[in-house]
């Protein structure tokens, strides 16, 4: 995870054109999660640390994140107001949905 994303950088995105970068982060991204899933499942691991790592890697190339806020923005803000919105709802009992004093 240290030396990973310096070569991404320097060796492979720097040879590629500006505006095919963000198809090609995605890409790689996409390849080395499918490699890290069923190799950390095989090695009786879990999975997710696949996903992670594969996130860790391009969490460090400037380029990858700020893509990634840029095209996620609106969806986190929106997963952000459901996710609290349940967990406030869900501390409510639904027999109690009645009662005006809950």
């Amino acid at each position: 995870v240290t030396w990973l994303p310096k070569f991404i950088q320097n060796k492979i995105l720097n040879k590629v054109p500006e505006q095919h970068r963000e198809l090609t982060m995605f890409s790689i991204m996409t390849a080395m999660l499918l490699a890290y899933l069923p190799l950390l499942n095989y090695t009786k691991s879990s999975y997710l640390t696949g996903a992670f790592l594969a996130g860790a890697t391009f969490s460090q190339i400037e380029s990858a994140h700020h893509s990634f806020m840029k095209k996620t923005h609106q969806l986190m803000t929106w997963l952000l107001r459901v996710f609290f919105a349940a967990s406030i709802g869900f501390q409510v009992p639904v027999k109690l949905f009645s009662d005006p004093y809950v």
